[in-house]
């Protein structure tokens, strides 16, 4: 089981597959639907914050980034 505590697993150019939980998804506070990530899209992982959040390429998180259990590994680096 996953702790809010655990450290990001995923490392800066590994892509990702953004799977939101319903908390996640009330997170992304972007203005309109074209400004939001979308479930089950693979993204590229472009920084890391604090080992636990994730942001990502092309798109910019007013938070600096969403929580890495928001993420699943495509297993491409």
């Amino acid at each position: 089981m996953t702790s809010r505590n655990d450290r990001c697993p995923f490392k800066i150019g590994e892509y990702v597959i953004y799977h939101p939980s319903s908390r996640g998804m009330a997170l992304d506070v972007m203005g309109s639907p074209s400004q939001k990530l979308i479930p089950g899209k693979t993204y590229k992982v472009r920084a890391i914050e604090k080992d636990l959040y994730i942001a990502v390429e092309g798109y910019d998180h007013p938070g600096g980034g969403l929580y890495w259990t928001e993420f699943e590994s495509t297993g491409e680096g």
